[in-house]
C-alpha cells in the first residue's frame, strides 16, 4: 500500500482581538452628565434647606456710618422742628441710612416758604448733627443721606393739586446739598419732548 502523505496541518496563529473602547466611551459620558447634574442638585438642596428663612447681610462695611446717629440726636431735632414757622406737623423717619425729614407747613405757604422751612430745618439738623461729620462720605466709608421736603397740603378732594406747593432738599454722602422743587422740571425742554 501506498503510502499516503501526511497531511500537516497549519497552525494559525490566532488573530489578535480589538481591544474595544466601548465601556471607557460609557463612563465619560457619564461623568460629564454627573458634574452638572450634581452642581444643580447642590444647588437645589441649599436653596431647600434655607426656604423660609431671611437673606441677612449688610450694605456697609464695617467703617461705615461711623459715628452712628443716636436716637437721643434724632429726639433733638424732632423737638426743633416743631419751633419753625409755619409748621403744622413734622416727622422723621430713618431708614436704609437716610434720615428723612417731613415737613407739613400750612397751606398759604408759597415755594419761597417752603424752602426757607427746609432750610431751616436743615440748619437745625446741622447744629445737631454736622453735615460734614455724619451725612458726606469719606474716602473709607458711606455715611448717611439726608432727605428734607416741605409742602404746603397733600392732594385730596379739598385741595387741587395746582395749588399744591411741595421743595426737596436731598444732600447724600457722596453729593452735596440739591434743592428741588418738585413741580418745576429741571430740564423744560426735555418734559416739552416727553409730553409730545
Amino acid at each position: 500500500m501506498p503510502i499516503e502523505p501526511v497531511k500537516v496541518k497549519k497552525t494559525r496563529k490566532p488573530k489578535k482581538q480589538k481591544v474595544k473602547q466601548g465601556h471607557k466611551l460609557v463612563w465619560l459620558t457619564l461623568i460629564i452628565i454627573l458634574i452638572p447634574v450634581a452642581i444643580v442638585g447642590y444647588v437645589l438642596m441649599s436653596s431647600m434647606e434655607s426656604q423660609g428663612k431671611p437673606v441677612e447681610g449688610s450694605r456697609f462695611s464695617e467703617n461705615a456710618l461711623q459715628p452712628e446717629i443716636q436716637q437721643k440726636d434724632l429726639d433733638a431735632i424732632q423737638s426743633e422742628l416743631m419751633n419753625i414757622e409755619g409748621v403744622e406737623s413734622a416727622t422723621m423717619d430713618m431708614k436704609s441710612a437716610t434720615l428723612r425729614i417731613h415737613l407739613n407747613m400750612q397751606d398759604g405757604y408759597d415755594e419761597d416758604g417752603l424752602t426757607n422751612a427746609a432750610e431751616a430745618a436743615y440748619g437745625i439738623v446741622n447744629n445737631v448733627l454736622p453735615i460734614d461729620t455724619y451725612f458726606t462720605n469719606s474716602n473709607d466709608s458711606k455715611n448717611y443721606d439726608l432727605e428734607i421736603d416741605s409742602y404746603n397740603f397733600l392732594v385730596d378732594a379739598d385741595h387741587p393739586i395746582d395749588g399744591q406747593r411741595y421743595i426737596k432738599i436731598l444732600k447724600t454722602g457722596a453729593s452735596g446739598k440739591v434743592i428741588d422743587n418738585m413741580r418745576v422740571a429741571r430740564n423744560q425742554e426735555l418734559t416739552d419732548q416727553v409730553r409730545r
